[in-house]
């Protein structure tokens, strides 16, 4: 039996509970020393996974920046978007990177790989099956939301770093947990940095009362 990749989750908060403005619209919660943070994490991936609408609302570029790395192993670009919906300019097809696409369609988008499966091949179980395949040993799922419910509700995910940053976003913001009961002994490890806090989560308390799973892909 193929052994599925470690499963990391990385996610910025504000300290009201939102990881998006309005709409679900961008606001940068990190703090530069975070990113730093962030770079390094990336870069010790294999993927970095990644909804339809964090493509769409964000347009990352999802790159490890300056951090040294071997160039011949960059991390490839994941995007799980079953409609294609993504923006045929987004930062993620400017061709630095591998980029694959899992979607249901059949258009071809320049500098990226379409993966086209079935919807129940989109799901997580199946898609980490693929990863393995791809010989994908650690992957970083960045988001959205849904996306982080996915791979939660999965039981799949390993370890999970929540960035609470200096900032309080509108009340219409998009809030990242929606828990039905309360759970109780969740954080691992508490970290202090500069403008924030990083929080290390159980994973898999998280998973007894996570949101209810629908597909954003």
């Amino acid at each position: 039996m193929t052994s599925r990749p470690r499963v990391i989750v990385n996610v910025a908060m504000s300290l009201n509970g939102m990881i998006a403005g309005k709409s679900g619209e961008r606001v940068n919660i990190s703090s530069a020393y975070d990113w730093e943070r962030v770079y390094k994490l990336r870069s010790s991936v294999d993927a970095i996974v990644v909804g339809a609408n964090t493509v769409i609302r964000d347009n990352p570029k999802l790159s490890i920046n300056h951090v040294e790395h071997d160039l011949q192993k960059l991390p490839t670009r994941v995007i799980l978007d079953a409609n294609l919906r993504v923006p045929r300019n987004a930062n993620v097809f400017d061709g630095s990177m591998r980029t694959m696409v899992f979607t249901e369609k059949s258009d071809e988008i320049q500098n990226a790989e379409m993966m086209r499966r079935k919807r129940h091949e989109l799901l997580v179980d199946h898609l980490l099956i693929e990863f393995s395949s791809f010989g994908f040993k650690k992957i970083l799922v960045e988001g959205g939301k849904r996306v982080i419910s996915e791979f939660v509700s999965s039981g799949s995910v390993d370890e999970f770093y929540l960035y609470i940053g200096d900032i309080l976003i509108e009340k219409d913001g998009l809030r990242l947990f929606d828990l039905d009961t309360n759970i109780t002994n969740v954080i691992r490890d508490i970290k202090m940095m500069k403008s924030g806090v990083l929080i290390s989560l159980n994973p898999y308390l998280l998973r007894e009362s996570w949101i209810k799973k629908v597909r954003d892909f």
